[in-house]
């Protein structure tokens, strides 16, 4: 073999490791030869499966092939690059070829730069230099995936890092190495290099300051890295691109001293940087106090112009401080007061006014400025300022007549399409429904005529849902029911449970004790102890079941694992390439490669499927997840990490340092094995959903689980030849409701035919009727003679099922379970569950409904298929809350994108029964959350006078208390339901919000409090709301002057009609 054919093969299969070995033994000839011929490999690779492509798919090979040769160098893009570093011999050339398209791809793996490292190794050291600085020059990004390589390939060859700012983004973002060679060259260009405040965005101050800041507060001079920031500083950027330079500046801490000397740099940065900047950069100022009384009538306008209100109130008390220590020269402070006036914060237009009013005397001679200034308060502010200043007395302006649009106009009604066994591209739940009806029906009238038109559809179906163990899919179903019925006999059930053969998986254990040497260990005074995976399977193991074999496989860090000796029973077993040998020679055995090949190879597995086989033995006794508890504790007994080393890489050890430890490693290991076993009877129920294909009720939602029973049983009686003549359960509306007059029709036909219509199918029957008695209809089906019409009829003479009891209880995580909230609500938690609440308050007698479409769903997701969310309001149109209820799980899990109004909510809306808590949430986190549609749909609600908002508003608070939804964006969603109409409504959420959401004892009042409050002032002015609010009086009582008392008392006066609201802006 050549050696060229040598590397071809090494590179086509994909062994990297053996590539790896031999590219670092070549000689400069073989080097020399080999980069000659790589080129022409990848077209050779591409030319050979695009013409396999061509063979296997002569119609459509091209697109295919574009995909396969993709896939194909994506694969070997790791050898190519690893070849083209053992064997190009101009750097210029390599580093092209490792950036070129066929190597540089983008969804193949990342190089492995250890690899690479040590194959460029046996390359001269200028080469590897050059190599390196020309590759660190192709960076582009931290994330390129040769950045990782430019890095390592730069700290091993000692070359020096080119001046290049995605260098050293990619350098911050790389892991760290000890003793960096590249710190002190890359550190310093952190203040200058583009994109290295982003990469290093997340570092943090506390609880201790991460690696980078650690780095640049030890390594750089003081001075250089103040400068630095400062510098960066001026130069601007986004805030979270200067994130990193604020923290390390605060975590230096500048002195007095040093604060002064940079004070005019500082000042520069107070009108426009960022406001983490302007705070850093204030603080300093104030810092080199006391300032030359330029630089602080400079520094006062600038802080009185920023948009933040900590910032203006901060010059503003500069401006106090400045003008009782200097009152001649006061007037050189009205520009700032002047523009405080126009801010948009309401408490820094009151404190500049009442400065104003404090030092009047002293502005007497810029009464014009001040009156000039007037006409941007509100008229009670300004009218302070006229009475002292003169100038005219700004008029309270009237609050301005709102005129809301009328609730939505209710539509119509609508029917439900008529059956068809090829339903238009409906909602799918009408679809389902559509074909189920026309199926039965089409049964009944031309079963042959039937099955020629399904016949197609079932030839052509790929039939994946016959070698499922459970079908959860109405779609799975409906196959199901076409092919039953086009070939009788091919979907049968399951026979009942017998004898059953499986495999359980391999165990393994691990023991590591010291020894002494040159002494026998001891034998271990208590028996060894080992785990056996495999999940329990209820039932009894039968005679023939294969017996358990357990080998202990002994070495020590002497010998390393190559002198592992395998034993059973204290017989030795053969053991080589790591595995016990049970089936065959070990000369046999063709171990294969440790790297992933690119060719398909044969799967371990395949030896369970050969006759006679009751042993896999084809698995690792010692795999690396075993060995490595052995390696970690072996380090902590002694052993030298560099025999560590070895082993672990399947190298020779090296001998023992004189002081080092003796140490044995036991390998337990239990094959995987043939069990021959005999399953637990199942209760009836269970049994006859094994026997039907049904999933367990853990694995669906009650509701899901009540639509499956339908087709089960469907299927059922297709086989036994009790189908119906007609389904009862069509739904006769859209919103899913049955008409009683159509459901007595079709027991009627029922009854003709002499056959009973199905459990499940009257069940949803019964509960799609409308609520309340329905007595003619039920006087007509007391007149037919069938058990489904008698209960039919108790049910519409009795009114229907009793609403269950529904609601929710809050939930979150402690200490690893699940417990309410309470009264006493935590500061800190970390997941939160909504635990739905469901009890049937009087049983129908209708199991299916009682025990499965009523079952309490638990608290976390299942996996839903085939949409059937969207047709549960359909299945209880009459109890919307109980679908409600089984929504829950979803919620919180982001079942439901933020794109648009759920589909199933739709449902709801149009459906009956009375909404509370569980809607009320459902309803108050999708609008909270912004998703376009709730408004529409909130407003429909309101229109049909079912609207749950005082629900809506008490969960509205947990929500926005409890979960990541925030409290701005609530506002900006019920502001716009407000103005589309719904105002009323608002009102009505607000009044069981705000009791929930004001501050209480000892909180902080914050902006989002203040804005909550001057939003229900207006919506109560726009609802002329009536009623007072105690919690509401209590803050409008207070003395203090802040914005949020205020708007308490312009609600507080409009809920009372006690005094005019004054005119508060509602921003902030």
């Amino acid at each position: 073999m050549t050696v060229w054919t040598e590397i071809r093969d090494l590179i086509v299969r994909n062994q990297v490791h053996r590539l790896a070995d031999r590219l670092a033994a070549l000689t400069d000839e073989e080097r020399a030869e080999l980069a000659e011929r790589l080129p022409g490999l990848v077209k050779e690779l591409r030319r050979a499966r695009t013409e396999q492509v061509r063979a296997e798919h002569p119609d459509d090979f091209e697109e295919l092939a574009s995909w396969e040769v993709g896939e194909l160098l994506d694969e070997v893009a790791g050898a190519l690059l690893l070849t083209g570093v053992g064997v190009i011999s101009g750097p210029a050339a390599a580093v092209a070829w490792m950036t070129s398209r066929d190597v540089n791809r983008r969804w193949a793996r990342d190089p492995e730069v250890a690899r690479v490292c040590k194959v460029a190794a046996s390359r001269p050291v200028e080469w590897r230099r050059e190599v390196a600085v020309r590759l660190a020059q192709r960076v582009r990004r931290p994330a390129d995936r040769i950045a990782p390589l430019a890095v390592a390939l730069l700290r091993e060859s000692g070359a020096v890092p080119p001046d290049h700012d995605p260098l050293v983004a990619a350098w911050l973002a790389a892991p760290t190495v000890p003793g960096d060679p590249l710190t002190t060259v890359l550190l310093p260009r952190v203040f200058t290099a583009d994109g290295a405040g982003r990469a290093l965005r997340d570092e943090r101050l506390e609880p201790r300051p991460t690696r980078w800041l650690a780095a640049a507060a030890r390594a750089l001079p003081r001075e250089q890295v103040l400068d630095g920031c400062v510098s960066r500083f001026l130069r601007g950027g986004e805030p979270q691109d200067l994130r990193f330079f604020v923290r390390l500046h605060t975590l230096l801490n500048p002195t007095p001293a040093e604060s002064a000397s940079r004070l005019r740099d500082y000042l520069r940065l107070l009108p426009s940087a960022p406001g983490t900047v302007a705070e850093l950069a204030a603080a300093q100022v104030r810092e080199a106090k006391p300032l030359d009384h330029a630089d602080l009538v400079e520094a006062v306008d600038a802080l009185t112009f920023r948009d933040e209100a900590k910032l203006a109130a901060t010059g503003l008390r500069w401006l106090d401080q400045a003008i009782r220590a200097t009152p001649e020269a006061a007037g050189d402070f009205v520009a700032a007061l002047t523009t405080a006036y126009a801010h948009k914060s309401f408490d820094v237009r009151n404190r500049a006014v009442e400065l104003t009013m404090k030092h009047a005397a002293l502005f007497d001679g810029h009464a014009e400025a001040i009156r000039d200034g007037v006409h941007h308060l509100p008229a009670d502010l300004g009218a302070k300022l006229a009475e002292r200043f003169g100038g005219e007395i700004p008029a309270e302006e009237p609050a301005a007549e709102k005129e809301f649009p009328p609730l939505p106009e209710l539509p119509e009604p609508r029917r439900f399409p008529e059956p068809s066994i090829f339903p238009d591209r409906h909602e799918r739940w009408i679809d389902q429904e559509r074909w189920l009806a026309a199926f039965v029906a089409g049964i009944a009238e031309d079963r042959t005529e039937l099955r020629r038109k399904l016949k197609p559809h079932v030839e052509q179906d790929h039939g994946f849902w016959r070698s499922s163990e459970t079908h959860t899919s109405p779609d799975d179903w409906q196959a199901v029911l076409a092919a039953e019925l086009v070939t009788p006999g091919t979907v049968p059930e399951l026979p009942p449970m017998g004898p059953q053969q499986f495999w359980d998986n391999a165990s393994h254990s691990v023991r590591v004790r010291p020894l002494t040497r040159g002494e026998e260990p001891d034998e271990e005074r208590s028996p060894r102890r080992f785990m056996i995976g495999g999940a329990y399977r209820p039932g009894r193991y039968l005679d023939d079941d294969t017996p358990l074999r357990v080998f202990f496989i002994t070495w020590n860090t002497d010998d390393g694992p190559q002198g592992a000796v395998a034993r059973e029973n204290d017989q030795q077993i053969p053991f080589v390439h790591g595995r016990i040998h049970l089936n065959g020679s070990p000369d046999d055995f063709e171990p294969p490669s440790r790297e992933r090949e690119i060719w398909d190879a044969p799967e371990p597995s395949e030896l369970r499927s050969k006759p006679g086989v009751m042993y896999d033995d084809s698995e690792e006794a010692m795999p690396d997840m075993v060995l490595d508890l052995a390696w970690d504790r072996m380090a902590e007994l002694g052993v030298d990490p560099g025999r560590i080393a070895a082993m672990r890489a399947g190298q020779p050890v090296p001998p023992p340092g004189p002081d080092e430890p003796l140490v044995e490693v036991t390998v337990i290991f239990v094959p995987a094995r043939l069990r021959s076993y005999l399953p637990e009877e199942l209760p009836e129920h269970d049994e006859w959903r094994r026997r039907n294909r049904m999933p367990h009720p853990n694995r669906v939602s009650p509701p899901t689980d009540f639509l499956l029973h339908r087709y089960a049983e469907l299927a059922g009686a297709l086989r036994d030849g009790t189908l119906p003549p007609v389904l009862l359960a069509t739904p006769t509306w859209m919103s899913g409701h049955l008409d009683p007059d159509v459901l007595i029709d079709r027991l009627e036909t029922c009854a003709a035919a002499g056959v009973e219509p199905l459990p499940a199918d009257l069940a949803q029957a019964l509960l799609r009727l409308p609520r309340g008695r329905h007595q003619d209809a039920a006087g007509r089906a007391a007149k037919i003679d069938s058990e489904a019409a008698r209960s039919a009829a108790r049910w519409l003479a009795e009114g229907g099922m009793a609403d269950p009891e529904c609601g929710l209880v809050w939930r979150h995580m402690v200490n690893a379970s699940m417990v309410e909230f309470g009264d006493a609500e935590p500061e800190h938690f970390t997941e939160v569950r909504l635990q739905p609440v469901l009890r049937v308050t009087a049983p129908t007698g209708h199991r299916l409904i009682d025990e499965v479409l009523l079952r309490e769903p638990f608290d976390w997701t299942v996996d839903e298929h085939g949409g059937t969310q969207r047709a549960w309001p359909a299945m209880l149109p009459s109890h919307r809350e109980v679908v409600a209820v089984n929504f829950l799980p979803f919620l919180l899990r982001h079942h439901w994108g933020t794109w648009s109004a759920p589909a199933e909510l739709t449902g709801l809306e149009i459906a009956q029964g009375p909404m509370g808590e569980s809607t009320g949430v459902i309803l108050a986190f999708l609008l909270a959350g912004g998703v376009p549609g709730m408004v529409p749909l909130i407003l429909n609600m309101a229109a049909r006078g079912d609207l749950p908002a005082e629900a809506i508003g008490r969960q509205l608070a947990l929500v926005l208390r409890r979960t990541w939804q925030e409290t701005r964006p609530a506002i900006e969603a019920l502001t716009e339901l407000a103005e589309a109409g719904g105002h009323r409504e608002v009102w009505r959420i607000l009044r069981a919000l705000l009791p929930e959401m004001l501050p209480g004892e000892g909180q902080r009042i914050t902006v989002t409090h203040t804005a909550l409050v001057a939003f229900a002032a207006d919506v109560a002015r726009w609802a002329d709301a009536r009623g007072e609010f105690p919690v509401v009086a209590e803050f409008a009582r207070g003395t203090r002057k802040i914005r949020f008392v205020h708007e308490c008392r312009r609600l507080h006066a409009q809920l009372t009609g006690t005094a005019p609201s004054p005119a508060f802006p509602v921003g902030i």
